[in-house]
C-alpha cells in the first residue's frame, strides 16, 4: 500500500523528541509494502489494528485477506467486532503508562467508514428504517465510537490524567451520502464541494480554557494544523526542513483553539489537485473556493442532500468542468456558481492553483489496490499467502 514519504517526520517521532511515549490503535493507511512504513518505525511505541484503507469490521479481511496488525506482526484477533479490540488496547495502554510520562495517543477509529456494520446489541437500540437501513446501521456505528471515546475519556479520568489532557476530534472529509447526510451543504465526500471538505473537529480535555468550552470558530483549520499544533504544544519545533524534501505547511492553531486569536492564518488553503487521477482539484483563497473538474456524481455522492438522510434520492448538481467559483462565506451551501461572473477572482485563484499543482508530490505508489486503480504487486499476494492469509510488508525485508 502506497505510504507516506519516508523523509517526512510524523508527528509521534516528533513528540518522541519530547519523552512522549506514543500509540497508535486503529486505521493507519499510510503505507506498509515495506517495514520502514509500519507504525512502530514511523515512531509510534505500540500500534494495533489494520494497516489499509478499510477492512470488514466483524472478520478484518479486505481484499480477499485479513488486514489486522499489532506492532511487528498478525494480531489474531480476527473476528471480534474491531472497535470492541481497541477498547481492550486503550486498557493495555493505560494500565502500563507511567502519569508522569507525557502521552499521546492517536485513535484512528474504523467507525464510522464503509462497510456499515455494527454488532446486533447497537443497532437493537435503533428501530427498524423500512425507508433506509443503512441509516439504522449508521447511527449504530456512531453509538460504537461514541462509547469507545467515552471509555477513553473514563481511563484518563481513572488514571488521573484527565486535567492535564486535550483530546481533538477531527474529521478528515465529509461524510459519504447513503446513510448519513452533510445537509444544508452540497456534496459529500469524494467530492470537493462544501459537504466533502468543510468537515468537523472539536476539543476536549481539561487543558481547554472554561471560557472556551461550548464555543466554537469559523476560521479556517486544516487537518495538516494539527502537526504543527501538537509540535508546539508538547514544546518541540516543528520545522522537518532537515529532512531536505517537503516544508511543513500546517500552522499552529492553538490561539484560535483558545480565543487568544480567533482570525485565521491561512492566505489560502490547497484542498488538492489531480485527486485520484481525476483531474480535479480545489483551493480556497479568502472568501472564494475554486473547484477544478469534475466532482463526482454517483448515488453514493449526492450533491444536495435531504435534511434527514438521503438513500437512493438527492440532486446532482454542476460538475465544475471546467471551473465552479462560489464565495463560501455568503454561499456556503454552493447554489450560484460566479466563475461568469467574476473573472478576476477566477483567474486569481487559478493562478494561485496551477502554482501549487507544480510543487512535487512522492507517496511511492506500491501496495495493493483494487483492481483498475493501481496495478497490483504479484509480490503482495504471495507474501500474504505464505503469511497465512494475513496482509504484511513485502518489500526490502
Amino acid at each position: 500500500m502506497a505510504g507516506t514519504n519516508l523523509n517526512m517526520t510524523m508527528i509521534p517521532a516528533k513528540l518522541k523528541a519530547a519523552k512522549y511515549s506514543t500509540h497508535m490503535v486503529g486505521k493507519w493507511h499510510q503505507g506498509f509494502f515495506d517495514p520502514r512504513y509500519l507504525p512502530i518505525n514511523r515512531g509510534f511505541d505500540t500500534s494495533s489494528g489494520f494497516l489499509g484503507g478499510g477492512e470488514d469490521h466483524m472478520t478484518q479481511e479486505a481484499e480477499c485477506a485479513i488486514d489486522y496488525w499489532k506492532n511487528d506482526a498478525p494480531d489474531p484477533r480476527n473476528g471480534t467486532y474491531d472497535a470492541y479490540n481497541y477498547g481492550d488496547d486503550l486498557t493495555d495502554i493505560m494500565n502500563n503508562h507511567n502519569v508522569n510520562d507525557p502521552l499521546f495517543i492517536y485513535l484512528p477509529l474504523h467507525n464510522v467508514h464503509a462497510p456499515l456494520q455494527a454488532p446486533d446489541e447497537w443497532l437493537n437500540i435503533y428501530s427498524v428504517n423500512s425507508t433506509c437501513e443503512n441509516r439504522r446501521t449508521y447511527q449504530a456505528m456512531v453509538s460504537v465510537a461514541d462509547n469507545v471515546t467515552g471509555y477513553l475519556v473514563q481511563l484518563l479520568k481513572k488514571k488521573g490524567m484527565w486535567d492535564n489532557t486535550i483530546i481533538i476530534i477531527s474529521a478528515d472529509n465529509g461524510g459519504a451520502a447513503c446513510g448519513g447526510s452533510n445537509y444544508p451543504l452540497k456534496g459529500c465526500k469524494g467530492s470537493f464541494f462544501e459537504g466533502g471538505v468543510r468537515a468537523l473537529a472539536f476539543v476536549n480535555g481539561g487543558l481547554l480554557p472554561e471560557s472556551r468550552r461550548g464555543e466554537s470558530t469559523d476560521g479556517f483549520i486544516h487537518i495538516a494544523d494539527w502537526y504543527t499544533t501538537f509540535c508546539k504544544l508538547a514544546g518541540v519545533d516543528p520545522d522537518d526542513s532537515g529532512t531536505g524534501k517537503f516544508p511543513v505547511d500546517g500552522l499552529d492553531v492553538w490561539p484560535i483553539i483558545t480565543g487568544e486569536d480567533e482570525k485565521t492564518q491561512h492566505e489560502d488553503i490547497i484542498l488538492g489537485y489531480d485527486f485520484f487521477s481525476r483531474h480535479t482539484g480545489a483551493i480556497i483563497m479568502g472568501d472564494y473556493k475554486l473547484l477544478v473538474g469534475p466532482q463526482p456524481t454517483n448515488c453514493d455522492a449526492l450533491v444536495w442532500s435531504p435534511i434527514d438522510y438521503p438513500c437512493t434520492n438527492g440532486t446532482v448538481g454542476p460538475n465544475c468542468d471546467p471551473y465552479c467559483l462560489y464565495d463560501i462565506v455568503n454561499d456556503p451551501t454552493e447554489k450560484k456558481d460566479l466563475s461568469n461572473d467574476n473573472k478576476e477572482m477566477l483567474q486569481k485563484l487559478l493562478e494561485k492553483y496551477n502554482e501549487y499543482s507544480k510543487e512535487p508530490r512522492d507517496m511511492q505508489d506500491q501496495g495493493y489496490h483494487s483492481e483498475g486503480v493501481i496495478p497490483q504487486d504479484p509480490n503482495a499476494c504471495k507474501y500474504m499467502a505464505e503469511n497465512g492469509g494475513y496482509w504484511r510488508p513485502w518489500k526490502n525485508l
